[in-house]
């Protein structure tokens, strides 16, 4: 891993871009869009929940919009009303996330307990509406570029456009009575690294995943007591919302950014650099080749889903 310096000096190129948030009313989305606004971004952003102050309170270069990631046409109305209202989106989060309750296997002895079927809102909501967001993102960060982009045939208003995905330290740990949240947590991983490279090539998107640890927001106040009880680092929201806004006003991409204590370290490109090791020299020479032989997808995959 590396220690990555943060320059907040450097969050000023962030003023008027449009930006694009899930999850933005409570926690770290909520520090997100309230640090975006005060360097003057255009922020449209969803959340199934209110703000807890009016909307008429709210300044004017900030839109709330109702937003369900688990319903496509509710994140498509989302990146709908941001095209609406400004023109253009330069930037996009996939913020939203919930942790699950309750436990997995504790069925019991009881046959009848095994009938009824588990929650999946945690899957609905982490992985699902991870991936809604990004395809929905893609198209329109897509005719962003082709209208505002620098080159080709765009009026070069925009710089670039880029997509963070957000994982968890459940993205690369074990952590029993997580299981659906570390089962997307992963997952999140897995759509991060299938797409850093290709979108980047292929649309000029540039794709980032941030990993924090446990953050001090409503939703894990439990574990944060027991973080303090062993004496581990956790964060406060403003410090993974000045790692989104690193990777927003930089021009880092396939990066995976993990944030602990308040500081941040870059881990993917470490553990590529040891994947030989990991797997043999000759099973990563084969990963590579599998790679390389099924390439983009575009020669074997059928139709536009």
């Amino acid at each position: 891993m590396s220690f990555v310096h943060i320059d907040k000096e450097a969050f000023s190129a962030l003023e008027g871009k449009v930006v694009v948030i899930t999850g933005g009313t409570t926690g770290i989305g909520a520090a997100l869009v309230t640090k975006l606004a005060d360097l003057g971004a255009k922020v449209v952003f969803g959340d199934i929940q209110d703000p807890g102050l009016p909307l008429t309170d709210a300044p004017s270069h900030v839109t709330f919009v109702r937003t369900d990631v688990t319903d496509y046409g509710s994140v498509l109305h989302l990146f709908k009303r941001a095209w609406q209202q400004h023109g253009r989106i330069d930037y996009a989060v996939s913020n939203a996330a919930v942790v699950e309750s309750g436990k997995l296997f504790g069925t019991g002895d009881d046959d009848d307990a095994i009938e009824k079927p588990p929650p999946t809102v945690v899957l609905d909501v982490n992985l699902k509406g991870s991936v809604f967001f990004t395809r929905v993102a893609v198209h329109y960060l897509r005719k962003s570029l082709a209208l505002h982009g620098i080159g080709g045939n765009g009026d070069g208003t925009q710089k670039d456009a880029s997509i963070i995905l957000v994982g968890s330290i459940a993205s690369l740990g074990e952590f029993p009575g997580l299981f659906q949240y570390s089962a997307t947590k992963q997952g999140i991983m897995g759509l991060f690294r299938s797409t850093k490279n290709h979108l980047l090539e292929t649309e000029g998107i540039r794709v980032n995943v941030v990993l924090p640890n446990s953050t001090r927001t409503k939703m894990v106040a439990g574990v944060i007591a027991m973080y303090e009880a062993n004496g581990l680092p956790s964060n406060e929201p403003g410090d993974v919302a000045d790692t989104f806004l690193y990777a927003l006003s930089s021009d880092i991409h396939g990066e995976a950014l993990y944030v602990t204590g308040a500081q941040t370290y870059e881990v993917e490109k470490s553990l590529t650099r040891v994947k030989g090791d990991w797997l043999g020299e000759a099973l990563y020479e084969e990963l590579l080749a599998c790679q390389g032989a099924l390439g983009s997808g575009d020669n074997w995959t059928k139709g536009q889903s």
